[in-house]
C-alpha cells in the first residue's frame, strides 16, 4: 500500500510539474502575464481532468500495484498519453481553437517523460529502501533457473529478490505436505517461483503442492521455448485449459506500414542532422588513399545481397592486410573464427577506429534505410559467410530487414557471444513490434555514448 500511494502521488507530482513547467513557458514568452494566464488557464483545467482521469485508468488497470517491467510500463504510460493527446487535438479541430490549446498539448506531450523517469527514481529508491522489494524463493535447477535469475536482475524496478533457490525434486520427495510453506516462513519470502526445464510431470505435481498447500506462487515455462510478447489468451468455464493464440506483427500490413513510414520519415531528419559528421569524415579522407564511404555486400530481407554502406575505416589493401595479420597471429586467428570481429583489427585506420568506438562509421546505412534495404531497427546485417552460425534460425534473419541499430547493438555489442547474438535477432523477429523499436532506439544512444563492447 505504502508504495502504490507513491506511485500515485509521483504521477499526480510529475502532472503538476508538467504543467508548471509549461505554463511557466508561455508565461516567460508570451508577455503580458495576467492577460496571457487567463487565456490558457481553461487550457490547463481541461489537461488537469484528463491527466486525472489518466491516473485514475491507470488505478483500475492495477499498474500502481502489479510489478510491471521499466519498458512495459513505459509503453503503458506513453499508450494512454497518446490516445489522450490524440482525443485533445480532435476537440480543438472540431472547436477551431487547435492554436490556443498548443499550451495543454505541451503539458500531455510531456507528463509520460516525466511520470516514466520520475516511477523508475522512486521504484529504486522503494527497492533500496525494503518497501517495493519482494522475497521470492525460487524452484528450479539447470538452464532454466540461470535464465530466470538473469531476466529478474535485468530489471531491479520489479523488486524480486531471490532469497533461496531450491531444486524441484527435493519439493517433490518430500513427505511433509506443508513442506513449501515453511520455506517461505523460513525465508520469509512472499511466493514460490517455479522455473522449470521442459518436464510437464514434474511440472503438474509442483503446481498441484503449491494448490494443496495454498502457496502463492507463479511460473516460468521453459525459457525459449516460445516467444515471450504477442499471446493472447483464451480461457474456458470449468475447465484447467488455457489456449494461447499468437499474432506475429511482423506479418501485420498496417504495422509494417507503420515501421516503413517511421523509418523513412527518421532517417531523412537523421541524414540532415548529421550532415556536419558528413562533411568531417570527407575532411578528414581527403588525407587518406581511398573513398569516402565503403559499400559491403550484406544480407537482407529475403536472402538478397545489398550494398551496406558505411564510412572507409580501413586502409585500402585491407583483405592482404588482415591474411597477412591471421597467418602471424594464432590467437588472432581463432577470435576471427568465432566472432568474425577483432578486437584490435590491423585494417583500420586512427580516424577509422574513432569512427567504429563512436558507431559513427555506420551514419551512412541511413542511406540504405531509405532505400528499403534496412531499417533503423532490426538484425546485424550479416555476410554471407556468417550463415552457418544461425543453422535453421537464418529464416527469422531472412524475414526482416536489418538495421542500423538492433538488440545487439544496445546489449554489450562485441561483448556478447555469437550463439547469444543469434538468440537476441530471433527473439527481435518473434517479439517484434512499433514500441520494441522505439525502445531500442532510445537505449541506443546510452549505448553509444557508453562504448560498451565497441571494437
Amino acid at each position: 500500500m505504502t508504495s502504490a500511494v507513491s506511485f500515485v502521488a509521483v504521477d499526480v507530482m510529475s502532472a503538476v510539474v508538467a504543467e508548471a513547467i509549461v505554463c511557466g513557458a508561455v508565461l516567460l514568452f508570451a508577455g503580458k502575464p495576467p492577460a496571457t494566464l487567463q487565456s490558457v488557464l481553461p487550457n490547463f483545467i481541461n489537461v488537469t481532468v484528463i491527466l486525472a482521469i489518466a491516473i485514475v485508468y491507470f488505478a483500475v488497470r492495477g499498474r500502481y500495484t502489479n510489478r510491471t517491467p521499466f519498458w512495459t510500463e513505459a509503453s503503458q504510460i506513453f499508450g494512454v498519453c497518446g490516445w489522450a493527446v490524440g482525443a485533445y487535438i480532435l476537440a480543438g479541430v472540431l472547436d477551431h481553437e487547435i492554436r490556443n490549446r498548443l499550451s495543454g498539448l505541451a503539458a500531455l506531450a510531456l507528463f509520460p517523460f516525466l511520470a516514466t523517469f520520475a516511477n523508475s527514481v522512486v521504484k529504486s529508491v522503494l527497492v533500496r529502501m525494503g518497501t517495493w522489494r519482494l522475497p521470492i524463493v525460487l524452484v528450479g535447477a539447470g538452464d532454466a533457473a540461470i535464465a530466470v535469475e538473469a531476466a529478474l536482475a535485468s530489471d531491479p524496478g520489479l523488486g524480486y529478490a531471490i532469497v533461496s533457490r531450491i531444486d524441484p525434486q527435493r519439493v517433490v520427495a518430500q513427505s511433509n505436505s506443508s513442506f513449501l510453506l515453511s520455506i517461505l516462513e523460513r525465508h520469509q519470502a512472499a511466493k514460490v517461483l517455479f522455473a522449470l526445464d521442459d518436464d510437464s510431470a514434474l511440472q503438474r505435481q509442483l503446481i498441484d503442492t503449491a494448490l494443496r498447500d495454498k502457496v502463492p506462487f507463479s511460473i516460468i515455462p521453459g525459457p525459449q521455448a516460445m516467444p515471450a510478447l504477442g499471446w493472447q489468451t483464451t480461457r474456458f468455464f470449468s475447465h484447467d485449459v488455457v489456449m494461447l493464440s499468437y499474432k506475429h506483427n511482423a506479418h501485420r500490413n498496417l504495422s509494417q506500414s507503420v515501421k516503413t513510414a517511421i523509418d523513412v520519415m527518421a532517417a531523412m531528419v537523421l541524414l540532415v542532422l548529421s550532415s556536419p559528421i558528413f562533411l568531417l569524415a570527407y575532411l578528414f579522407n581527403l588525407f587518406s588513399d581511398g573513398p569516402l564511404f565503403f559499400a559491403h555486400s550484406r544480407l537482407g530481407i529475403g536472402g538478397k545481397m545489398f550494398p551496406c554502406m558505411k564510412f572507409r575505416t580501413m586502409v585500402v589493401d585491407g583483405d592482404s592486410v588482415l591474411k597477412e595479420a591471421l597467418a602471424r597471429d594464432p590467437e588472432m586467428k581463432a577470435e576471427w573464427d568465432l566472432t568474425q570481429k577483432l578486437r584490435h583489427d590491423p585494417r583500420v585506420t586512427p580516424f577509422g577506429r574513432f569512427l567504429r568506438k563512436t558507431s559513427l562509421d555506420e551514419l551512412p546505412q541511413l542511406l540504405n534505410v531509405i532505400r528499403r534495404q534496412m531499417s533503423l531497427v532490426g538484425p546485424r546485417p550479416i555476410v554471407q559467410s556468417e550463415v552457418r552460425f544461425y543453422g535453421e534460425d537464418i529464416a527469422h534473419y531472412y524475414n526482416t530487414r536489418p538495421g542500423v541499430t538492433g538488440l545487439w547493438q544496445v546489449s554489450g555489442r562485441s561483448n556478447t557471444t555469437y550463439a547469444r547474438r543469434v538468440q537476441l535477432d530471433v527473439w527481435y523477429v518473434n517479439n517484434w513490434s512499433v514500441w520494441l523499436d522505439i525502445t531500442v532506439l532510445l537505449k541506443t544512444l546510452p549505448a553509444v555514448l557508453a562504448r560498451t563492447g565497441a571494437h
